[in-house]
């Protein structure tokens, strides 16, 4: 017997850092029955695609991409410096990630709550018989499973079989190896739907606790000291540090925008004031997008562009980071830039606390 689940997203698409975010995003298109044919809200012209641009021609990554802006703010990393599963990074800068963490039952129960699904967990030590079966019991039923080989932070989608052979998808589909068991580090095997269960007052509370969390002041405090005492011995290790800090909030912010301001069906439907929802849409777009003012993701270009750093060089600090970083003018410049980042988030923390004052 074959069964390969259909409307497949490949992942990671475009700004996507979070394997993990985008590997549930993709599961969820085939959860939620999304289709070629299921509208597209496009947030750019506030209108349901009529496909006016190069990407009116993939509707189911638009999907996926909208998903995704909804799970990474659902999760709080949409609002972090870094991502927990970063080793590099102690103490993170979201509550609730110690350092060695991996996606535990807490963090996967929220989504499933938010996103409305159900679920089991394997590990390396459960049979393969026990997986092998649940899984394919998943996907008869529709379901795909989430997968965590051998490389530990990497997670792919099983999404058929034939047989004993599993077939799996991340940038690509594939056959995964006949041992692929022994590589087992964690199965997430999705069983059904259910009826999402966070609240929206939840949903912003969870957004609140991590904006205000304290690391963040300390991190701001961090940043304005090692700028405060860039030599020529650690100006290279500094850049790089900024460059690291400012990677997550560029990105990570516009996924928060956007999940605001997007059409996607788990966000909307737990909405319960639709004048606070437009209200906290507004000034998320006000503060992490808006171009010209000052907002974070233009900040982040800015910091970039402070450092030398683009496309040209891979995302990645060069010899002329060092050199430049070492400039005065420089320090003082990122010093503002980051500083606004930090403003930003107090702004957005802010009226979500004031909106929850209205629920």
């Amino acid at each position: 017997m074959k069964k390969i689940l259909e409307h497949q997203v490949p992942f990671p698409i475009d700004a996507e850092s979070d394997n993990f975010t985008a590997a549930l995003a993709s599961a969820l298109v085939i959860v939620n029955g999304y289709t070629e044919e299921t509208p597209y809200w496009c947030t750019r012209n506030r209108c349901y695609c009529i496909h006016c641009r190069p990407c009116g021609d993939h509707p189911l990554e638009r999907h996926q991409t909208s998903i995704y802006h909804s799970l990474l703010t659902a999760s709080t990393l949409a609002f972090g410096f870094d991502y927990p599963w970063d080793d590099t990074v102690d103490p993170h800068t979201l509550p609730g990630f110690s350092k060695g963490w991996r996606w535990d039952d807490g963090f996967v129960d929220a989504l499933a709550r938010f996103a409305g699904f159900s679920w089991l967990r394997f590990d390396g030590t459960s049979p393969r018989e026990e997986v092998l079966f649940a899984m394919k019991s998943s996907l008869d039923a529709g379901f795909p499973t989430l997968l965590r080989l051998e490389n530990e932070l990497e997670w792919i989608l099983a999404v058929g079989y034939e047989e004993d052979t599993v077939y799996g998808l991340d940038s690509q589909s594939h056959a995964l190896p006949g041992h692929w068991h022994s590589m087992l580090r964690d199965a997430i095997v999705i069983t059904g739907h259910t009826t999402p269960s966070m609240s929206y007052r939840e949903f912003l509370e969870r957004i609140v606790s991590a904006l205000s969390y304290e690391e963040h002041g300390a991190l701001e405090s961090v940043i304005m000291d090692a700028l405060d005492h860039v030599t020529a011995e650690n100006a290279m290790d500094i850049a790089g540090m900024m460059c690291g800090i400012n990677g997550v909030p560029i990105e990570a912010r516009w996924h928060a925008a956007e999940s605001f301001c997007g059409a996607e069906k788990m966000l909307c439907n737990m909405c319960t004031n639709r004048e606070v929802h437009r209200r906290l849409g507004d000034i998320l777009f006000a503060q992490y997008l808006k171009e010209g003012n000052e907002e974070t993701h233009g900040i982040g270009w800015q910091i970039w562009g402070a450092l030398g750093v683009g496309p040209e060089t891979g995302y990645d600090i060069t010899g002329q980071s060092a050199a430049l970083i070492l400039q005065k003018e420089t320090q003082e410049t990122l010093k503002r830039l980051f500083a606004k980042a930090f403003e930003n988030d107090r702004a957005v923390c802010a009226e979500i606390q004031a909106c929850l004052e209205q629920l």
